[in-house]
């Protein structure tokens, strides 16, 4: 029955299995604090999945930060192995995929959307996967804070609960971004401006003639540049069209865009045609924006139906109405 539960509150999150036979145990609390989810989980053995079909359909562009308490896992963060020990600190990109086998557990677990990440992080295509482990320096003063943080939830009133999320994207956004410089000074290629770059193609995106040329131009740098800072990202063409499908998967799946038409949300995010559109998206996940959306319709009319509760409608729901 646990199970059960806990399965129906994250299927539009990840993809659950029970990795042995014998009783389920859960415990789990989560509190919505307007910017961010707090939640602490224990668990039995569990297998997660978060398939491209899922990425596409649940409309989530956040970043998952989580402590393991107790056990861990190992897994694959996109293609990038990972595993997870007792006291170590996991980031994943909720935009990508994720496949992960943990033994029994207990973690605490929080939900920041992306836009908190954009000032200070140059390169947030490190963060998928990144593990800060047990005994480092950064690692040890998030999990002290984590713990402190969740312990004491509960005591604070609404006007100082606002305040400690916005301290802790603070924290959390900060410390990252020190891990991230340490990554990137210790890389064989010499770290570039990408968050210059980054800002300058979430705001073209909409112009479907967005290239290399254009981003150069308007950069004042040349083409070997601008090619050498996105190589470990797959190439310029790839970001582009990878940011592109994740915020019209965003926007095709937000309820207040329901009755907007799709080839209306393709061109806003810079397609230069619906089938070209639909054709990205089946591509990258697995299934048409039309599906996309109807499983996203169902999902809020659910969520708002008082006669039939569905947990996963509210879960899901809190995660959709965090705001940076």
């Amino acid at each position: 029955m646990a199970f059960a539960a806990f399965e129906q509150s994250v299927q539009d999150v990840f993809s659950i299995t029970r990795r042995s036979d014998g009783d389920y145990q859960l415990d789990l609390i989560a509190w919505h604090l307007g910017t961010i989810m707090l939640g602490t989980f224990r668990s039995s053995a569990l297998t997660f999945d978060r398939s491209p079909s899922l990425v596409g359909s649940s409309g989530l562009d956040h970043f998952l930060v989580q402590l393991y308490v107790e056990g861990g896992f190992d897994g694959v963060a996109g293609d990038k192995p990972v595993t997870v020990g007792a006291g170590d600190i996991v980031i994943f990109d909720l935009a990508q995929t994720l496949q992960t086998q943990a033994s029994d557990f207990s973690n605490i677990s929080l939900l920041i959307p992306r836009a908190f990440f954009e000032p200070t992080n140059s390169r947030m295509d490190i963060l998928h996967g990144l593990v800060l482990p047990t005994g480092g320096a950064i690692a040890g003063m998030l999990a002290s804070y984590m713990i402190a943080l969740a312990e004491r939830i509960t005591a604070l009133a609404a006007d100082e609960a606002e305040v400690a999320a916005r301290s802790t994207v603070a924290l959390i956004t900060n410390l990252l971004a020190a891990s991230n410089s340490q990554i990137l000074s210790t890389a064989t290629i010499t770290p570039s401006p990408i968050s210059r770059l980054t800002t300058e193609i979430d705001r073209r995106l909409r112009d479907p003639d967005l290239d290399a040329d254009m981003l150069a131009a308007s950069l004042g740098m040349s083409r070997a540049s601008l090619y050498r800072a996105f190589d470990m990202m797959g190439g310029i063409a790839d970001y582009i069209r990878r940011r592109r499908l994740t915020i019209a998967a965003t926007a095709l799946t937000a309820p207040e865009n329901r009755r907007r038409k799709i080839a209306e949300i393709a061109y806003e995010c810079g397609f230069s045609s619906e089938s070209s559109f639909n054709r990205a998206f089946k591509t990258a996940f697995g299934m048409p924006p039309r599906q996309a959306r109807a499983h996203t319709i169902l999902l809020w009319s659910w969520a708002n139906n008082d006669t039939q509760p569905n947990a996963s409608a509210d879960f899901v729901r809190w995660m959709r109405m965090l705001r940076a």
